[in-house]
């Protein structure tokens, strides 16, 4: 078949020799094309369109020219051939996406007809009136058609002269619509002569055409799809996987990809062709996170739906702003204090949510609630896997639970690195699924026992191969310190190459990041000195620096856990991506979540803690080795002792570990929060509904193997949520169900809330798979915060107690009602330290203090290490915590609390944002019960403030990602004091006010800002529309 490729997205149209028909056109096409258009109209003869979406969009440069060698190519290829294509041009693209001619013409012809084939237009239910804008564009673009029907005219009698010598006909006309993914199967029929997908459409005569064409002229209540007027305003969605080209040349800008993986374009070009959820398996580093993007962005501009992406740490906000902004839609984070329920309501602009985990579930909850759902396209779970881990697991397995179960237009894409029952989980998601160990960069493993070294082989009979190893002439006392030879192994690759080592403890990283400082070559302190001092000087503005820090980053060398500051691990992150440190010496949480790719990748150990590594940590942690575009190979080294050698060879023989459901652990804890969301959305209510629901979840498929009876454990829940009062049966039973379930319940008070442990007396409930359940006050405020139930309980009865001793003369009290009831897990209490800031509270302080029971004589107790009977335990250790967040409140430096309290700085850190999203819980908590009105008002401005405790005039920079205390202070100083001096100011300007920031960091700040502020713009207006809704400003009588 020969076509004119005229156009960058190629349209061939054909015609072909056989078969009849009546009418003798396919003015669908002709209406609206432009003067590309070159076709073959037979009087006699029936013309079909049919729009085939199996091939992909062929790209051209050259814009079309029709010239009278085109027409006559024509004329020649008839001659030449009984089949004759033909290209349309791309602007032709928008009018025929969606059959939009086959649409209006099912309009008019309904006019006249009293039965039309409802399959013969697709979606033509949801039009709006045809705006003076696109009339205009329907007239200048009928003009058009005038000037191509007398084209065709004349190309109509070249052809017609052509036919007679061949003695032939042209009955069909096919257009075939590469890449185009609007329509469905149900839109295409059989061809009976050669069975090709044909669209189902109706011919018509010429006169018809011509008459169609008058009425689109004059008339005034042309109708057209919602969808078209998106299309028909936004840039043409067709050339890149459906995107307009500038998403393709900004990913290639703003991320350096100029060409995708052949797996990408692959997987892609199945994905847009399916609205089928998804799951697809690679290793590490191998561009995941980009093809998630992608069809984030497909859903964003051309389906004009928003989007979650759902990750375990919120690290995305600030690469994504730039791409945001040019793209034209907002970027919303849901992580810690931040992020509203329900989300505001957009009227012009499209929403990309990323979330943490446990936000996502607060968002969707928050859609599901105000029937906003559908205003999701696609949902974007990375790390998939943690499907199988204890807490987080379970509330991922309940969110995707319920989106499936009360929408199925929302598409689900998972991905993950490290996964084994890949099968089971596509199961569960109803998903497709794709895997491969493509890997940008080749990765030679090594396991290394004391002298030495063996490469791994899985292919080989024999698993490991013995090679030779280097000799590193290393001195008695070096050899004595380093038994292992991490230092030979390092300096064969630095400076010029990186190096991560993992280690199986904080500790252990910081020990061996000050032995590398002291064995290494010291030389490397004059590889790039300016970089590293800028360096150094940058975390000094962030409240100090740790000494640690100080000896090693002169050698490029540094250490990452989570006992850092945020600030700090991100400007080591920075600092080894710009290869101005060449080491790090980090645990395992960097090999999850982070990308810092290194030549060479050491495991000091086989365990983290004191647990031996799986394959899933295992490929996690080597999968860091190689770097796509810098260099061809990537090394692993795991070192182990002799009597490790053989636990080794079985992990690296072993399967990938599975994701196993953890709804059933901790007495069915995940399965009661599902069941309660359930009944509070009015997603599931009766006992055969929360059944039906269950059955949707991924212990539902698990359940043999786990060794559980969904059944059964599910009406235990049901029977111990009605026992302790926190459901209640809404209606009589109805006599239709299962065997009925008889309970004997403890009576509480009506409320649910006073007396919750005292036994009054006792009632039976008995209720059938019908019987409908609702929340009592109680459960419906935890389900808000949302608060586990054993927590919901402790928090309201610490609430009723303030209420009648509420201490406000210092702000120690609230804090205390706000100090999460988990985090005295994480920090243990030291009695002499205890003792010193209780003696040190001024008297209305301790006021609170003893309101508590922790008196003078309680503190003395304390600091020899008793904890007096009379105080519960976790009312001690509470308050301890308490104690370091409220100097936090008062503006004491990170660095200087962990030094007086003996605790990690990042915990620290840590700490603060657990407080202040806890207080956010606390308050949606007292707003579902009015007696804790005063609570609301009082925790709400509270709540905000604490996420950042900073002086006033930093808050507002506060808000921008990734910008914390020591950095907005630079800012505000350098004039910066708003987000829009930030986002008005140059980057050339900013970077040369602020000392220590890179090119890279000041573009994203700036970025970020500018977003904020378009966000805040747009908060605005849709909030004018809501409140001017359904106001006739026009109509207002003026009375005199």
């Amino acid at each position: 078949m020969e076509a004119l490729n005229d156009g960058k997205e190629n349209r061939q149209i054909s015609l072909n020799n056989n078969g009849r028909s009546k009418s003798p056109c396919a003015i669908e096409s002709l209406l609206l094309l432009d003067n590309t258009l070159l076709c073959n109209i037979e009087p006699d003869n029936g013309l079909y369109v049919s729009v085939d979406t199996r091939q992909s969009f062929q790209e051209h440069n050259e814009t079309a020219q029709v010239s009278k060698e085109s027409l006559q190519s024509v004329a020649t290829n008839a001659t030449a051939s009984s089949k004759i294509s033909f290209s349309v041009s791309p602007n032709v693209n928008e009018w025929q996406d969606k059959t939009l001619m086959n649409q209006i013409f099912a309009q008019f012809d309904s006019q006249n007809e009293e039965e039309i084939n409802s399959e013969s237009c697709n979606n033509i239910s949801n039009y709006d009136i045809f705006d003076t804008f696109y009339k205009e564009d329907t007239r200048f673009d009928l003009n058009n058609v005038n000037q191509n029907v007398e084209k065709a005219d004349q190309l109509h009698k070249n052809v017609l002269h052509q036919d007679k010598l061949m003695d032939a006909s042209y009955p069909y006309l096919h257009i075939t619509n590469f890449g185009d993914d609007t329509l469905k199967d149900n839109d295409f029929k059989k061809d009976d002569k050669n069975s090709s997908p044909i669209l189902k459409t109706k011919s018509r005569s010429l006169n018809e055409c011509k008459s169609l064409k008058k009425k689109l002229r004059f008339s005034n209540d042309v109708l057209i799809p919602k969808e078209a007027k998106n299309e028909t305003n936004s840039t043409n969605c067709s050339s890149f996987y459906g995107l307009p080209d500038t998403v393709k040349k900004l990913i290639q800008e703003v991320k350096g990809i100029c060409e995708l993986y052949q797996w990408q374009d692959e997987l892609l070009k199945l994905a847009v062709k399916t609205k089928k959820n998804l799951i697809y398996a690679l290793p590490t580093s191998g561009g995941k996170t980009l093809v998630a993007e992608i069809l984030m962005f497909r859903e964003i501009i051309c389906n004009k739906k928003n989007a979650i992406f759902i990750l375990p740490y919120v690290a995305l906000v600030q690469s994504m702003a730039i791409l945001a902004l040019k793209l034209g839609f907002l970027i919303e984070e849901y992580a810690s204090t931040k992020g509203r329920y329900p989300p505001i309501k957009r009227r012009r602009k499209n929403s990309l949510y990323i979330c943490t985990i446990e936000k996502a579930l607060g968002l969707v909850n928050s859609l599901i609630e105000t029937k906003r759902l559908t205003e999701i396209g696609i949902i974007v779970v990375d790390e998939l896997h943690l499907l199988g881990e204890s807490g987080r697991g379970a509330t991922l397995e309940g969110l995707l639970t319920k989106i499936m179960f009360f929408s199925d237009m929302i598409r689900l894409i998972g991905m993950s690195a490290t996964i084994g029952n890949l099968k089971e989980i596509a199961q569960f998601l109803n998903a497709d699924t794709y895997s491969q160990n493509f890997r940008p960069v080749k990765i030679t493993e090594y396991v290394k026992c004391e002298n030495d070294m063996w490469v791994i082989n899985l292919n080989n009979e024999e698993l490991l191969i013995d090679m030779s190893t280097n000799d590193y002439k290393y001195s008695d006392d070096v050899a004595i310190l380093d038994p292992d030879r991490i230092g030979g192994l390092i300096m064969e690759v630095v400076p010029n190459d990186s190096c991560l080592i993992f280690c199986s403890s904080r500790k252990n990283c910081e020990n061996l990041a000050l032995l590398l400082a002291k064995i290494l070559s010291k030389d490397l302190y004059n590889y790039k000195v300016n970089e590293k001092m800028s360096l150094l000087n940058a975390l000094k503005t962030e409240e100090g620096l740790c000494s640690i820090l100080q000896k090693t980053i002169k050698l490029g060398i540094a250490y990452h856990h989570s006992g850092l500051t945020s600030e700090e691990r991100r400007l080591i992150e920075d600092a080894f991506r710009e290869s101005t440190l060449c080491v790090i010496c980090c645990t395992s949480t960097l090999a999850a979540g982070i990308n810092l790719p290194a030549r060479r990748v050491i495991l000091r150990s086989p365990y983290v803690g004191n647990q031996f590594l799986n394959l899933s940590r295992y490929k996690q942690m080597i999968g860091r080795a190689g770097r796509a575009g810098m260099g061809v190979l990537g090394e692993s080294i795991l070192i182990c002792k002799k009597s490790e050698i053989s636990k080794v060879k079985d992990l690296l023989t072993s399967q990938m570990d599975d994701s196993l459901s953890s709804l059933y652990i901790e007495n069915n804890k995940g399965l009661n929060n599902l069941i309660l969301s359930a009944i509070q959305l009015n997603i599931a209510s009766t006992r055969s509904e929360l059944h039906k629901l269950t059955t949707a979840t991924l212990l539902s498929i698990q359940q043999n193997r786990i060794g559980v009876n969904l059944k059964t454990i599910t009406d235990e829940t049901i029977t111990a949520l009605l026992k302790c009062g926190i459901i209640k049966v809404k209606s009589k039973d109805s006599n239709t169900g299962n065997p009925n379930v008889t309970v004997v319940i403890p009576s509480q008070t009506s409320t649910c809330k006073k007396n919750l442990s005292v036994k009054k007396e006792v009632k039976t409930v008995t209720f059938t798979s019908e019987t409908e359940f609702q929340l009592c006050d109680l459960g419906q405020a935890a389900m808000k915060g949302p608060i586990d139930l054993k927590t919901a309980y402790t928090l309201y009865e610490d609430l009723k107690t303030a209420q009648k001793h509420l201490i406000l003369i210092d702000n120690l009290h609230l804090l205390y009602l706000v100090t999460p009831y988990d985090s005295i897990s994480q920090i243990t209490p030291i009695g002499s330290i205890y003792y010193d800031v209780i003696m040190e509270l001024t008297e209305s302080q301790m006021q609170v203090a003893r309101l508590l029971g922790i008196t003078e004589a309680a503190a003395n107790k304390i600091r020899d290490g008793i904890i007096p009977k009379f105080i519960e335990k976790r009312v001690v250790h509470r308050f301890y915590v308490t104690l370091i967040v409220h100097e936090l409140w008062n503006h004491h430096t990170v660095y200087s609390v962990a030094e007086k309290y003996q605790v990690n700085r990042g915990i620290i850190q840590s700490l603060l944002n657990t407080v202040s999203m806890f207080a956010s819980s606390v308050v949606r908590f007292c707003q579902e019960l009015p007696e804790f009105w005063a609570f609301t008002e009082m925790l709400n401005t509270f709540s905000k403030k604490l996420s950042y405790c900073c002086p006033l005039e930093l808050e507002k920079l506060m808000e921008l990602p990734s910008v914390k205390i020591g950095r907005a202070r630079q800012l505000y100083k350098a004039g910066y004091k708003t987000l829009q001096s930030i986002a008005k100011a140059d980057s050339k300007e900013v970077k040369k006010n602020i000392p220590y920031l890179s090119n890279k960091i000041v573009t994203q700040i700036i970025a970020a800002a500018k977003l904020l502020i378009l966000q805040r713009a747009e908060d605005l207006k849709d909030e004018r529309e809501d409140i001017l809704d359904g106001i006739d400003i026009s109509q207002i009588e003026i009375g005199m």
